[in-house]
């Protein structure tokens, strides 16, 4: 005969505590800062580091098939863990606005703007928030020039991007 702890149903009833827990933390996290999760956390979420494969800043239109003069809206295009994310960094008034389509798994989700701060430096703590809609798109607005890390969460994964320069011909 088994005991209470042995019992199947009790180690269920542990792990959906254990998923409701998880589920909430990961909610109050994303409603506060999603660049920190808690550390209980780092088990279900992964870090994604995403790779730069295209800034019409850094190349020639011609080159890119592009007919016409220069504009000032900038295009980065991004790649991680089977995503593509295409973003436009544009001129608006005194500022700028971000624009970009995660392009890939559907899945819902949001993305962080943080101000890049040098190496040693707490971490960034983010200054705008916007969710991705069903199309993947999101757009935040109003941003001062400066260096700004982009965090998507998506799912399971928080994908980074590389500092992104906006303005000084942005």
């Amino acid at each position: 005969m088994k005991t209470d702890d042995e019992r199947p149903e009790d180690e269920f009833n542990r792990l959906v505590v254990q998923m409701a827990t998880t589920r909430a933390e990961v909610r109050a996290a994303r409603e506060d800062r999603p660049t920190a999760w808690p550390q209980g956390l780092r088990q279900v979420l992964q870090r994604v580091a995403a790779a730069l494969h295209f800034d019409s800043r850094l190349s020639n239109p011609a080159a890119a098939g592009l007919r016409g003069s220069l504009t000032e809206t900038r295009h980065l295009l991004f790649s991680a863990k089977g995503r593509d994310i295409d973003l436009r960094v544009v001129p608006a008034g005194v500022g700028f606005e971000l624009s970009g389509q995660v392009l890939g798994p559907d899945e819902g989700g949001h993305v962080a703007l943080a101000a890049h701060l040098r190496a040693g430096g707490p971490p960034p703590v983010p200054t705008r928030h916007a969710d991705i809609d069903p199309l993947g798109e999101f757009h935040l607005d109003d941003i001062d020039g400066g260096t700004y890390v982009l965090t998507l969460c998506l799912g399971r994964d928080e994908i980074v991007l590389p500092p992104i320069e906006v303005g000084d011909g942005a």
